[in-house]
């Protein structure tokens, strides 16, 4: 992670609603403004680890209740290969969710330790 420094641009009665600059790249924000992105990026996270979960299990679904389609596509029937169609679209999805998770996840790391070096280096 790079290094900042931060600094009380504008006191408020509430910690939370002091304006910080960061130093060594412009920004300006409030704790209460990081904590609601975290809060956000949490919520993403949760929402994409369900999501993922979810996929997973519509695909196990479709695996079990066609064990065949793995191993005899070119011999399958219309709706065989429809199941097998759904099966890939799911496993797809769950991908794709995951993926999205583990961003989310680098996000919140980010943002929880940029939250932590701000309130150290102010002593908030």
């Amino acid at each position: 992670m790079l290094k900042f420094a931060y600094k009380v641009k504008k006191k408020a009665k509430d910690k939370g609603d002091h304006r910080i600059t960061k130093h060594g790249q412009v920004a300006e924000f409030s704790l209460r403004e990081m904590s609601r992105n975290i809060d956000q990026v949490r919520k993403q996270v949760r929402e994409m680890e369900a999501n993922a979960k979810l996929q997973e299990a519509l695909a196990e679904n479709i695996r079990r209740a066609n064990p065949e389609l793995l191993s005899y596509m070119k011999k399958l029937s219309p709706k065989k290969r429809h199941a097998l169609i759904m099966l890939s679209i799911q496993e797809n999805k769950a991908k794709q969710f995951k993926d999205q998770e583990k961003m989310s996840k680098s996000i919140l790391r980010t943002l929880v330790s940029e939250d932590k070096e701000v309130r150290n280096q102010l002593k908030l």
